[in-house]
């Protein structure tokens, strides 16, 4: 049993709202519509692919939701600056499939630079989340850059070997690192970096067993504890074009 925590909020939080992505439209133009060029905010993005991967890791946080339905959630990760066009804009993640290759990730603590531009499929990434933190992004990527170079306080690269051994389906007797308390490497990754920065991202799970999941139920749930805790409120939007089971 995975231990969480719940909010006893009564509703969702009605500044994190759905809006309909048309069949037309891709991943960029739809978070066109919700981004924010802001150097006062940081903006996060959860992505639910339609992979076998990412089946696996949506599964695997299934454990988190009361009705063990699997996740919404494959992936999360960090924007850059707003660039224009949209597609040049940069993302800072610790991916588990990145495009060009692991190289020699330990001088980095894992972290991958790229551009959001490679999101862009709405068939291959159904799902996706735009999260609006109030945390100035100079301060976010000044942790970041710490945590790239700080192994001691998250060993990205431990996480990366155990999630990769889980979703290729190597791990010894298939165990879920989550059951450890080993999150999913993008996901822990932002737990600290925004922790670092006087924000929980994740109010009703230890941080270093962060997943995309958890960020989703912290947005959707426990703004009453943004509110009251640490006064800032989680804004954002969010579309679910593909389910696993009911969900």
């Amino acid at each position: 049993m995975i231990s969480i925590l719940r909010s006893n909020a009564t509703h969702p939080n009605t500044l994190f709202k759905e809006d309909a992505r048309p069949k037309s439209e891709d991943n960029l133009k739809w978070l066109s519509r919700h981004v924010l060029e802001s150097e006062e905010i940081s903006q996060i993005v959860l992505i639910g692919g339609a992979d076998i991967a990412s089946f696996r890791l949506r599964v695997a946080q299934s454990h988190l939701r009361h009705d063990m339905h699997p996740s919404h959630w494959s992936h999360a990760l960090l924007l850059g600056p707003i660039a224009q066009p949209l597609a040049k804009t940069s993302v800072f993640e610790i991916s588990l499939q990145p495009p060009s290759g692991f190289g020699f990730p330990p001088p980095l603590n894992g972290v991958q630079q790229s551009r959001i531009d490679q999101y862009r499929s709405a068939r291959a990434y159904p799902n996706i989340a735009l999260l609006r933190v109030a945390a100035p992004q100079a301060q976010v990527a000044e942790a970041l850059n710490r945590f790239r170079q700080q192994r001691p306080v998250l060993d990205a690269l431990e996480l990366m070997l155990r999630w990769l051994a889980y979703v290729w389906g190597v791990a010894p007797g298939g165990a879920n690192p989550l059951y450890d308390g080993l999150g999913i490497p993008s996901a822990a990754m932002l737990e600290i970096v925004f922790g670092a920065v006087g924000i929980d991202l994740t109010p009703g799970l230890e941080s270093r067993a962060s997943c995309p999941e958890a960020i989703w139920q912290a947005a959707k749930w426990w703004y009453e504890f943004y509110e009251q805790e640490q006064n800032k409120s989680l804004v954002g939007a969010y579309y679910v074009g593909h389910e696993l089971g009911d969900a």
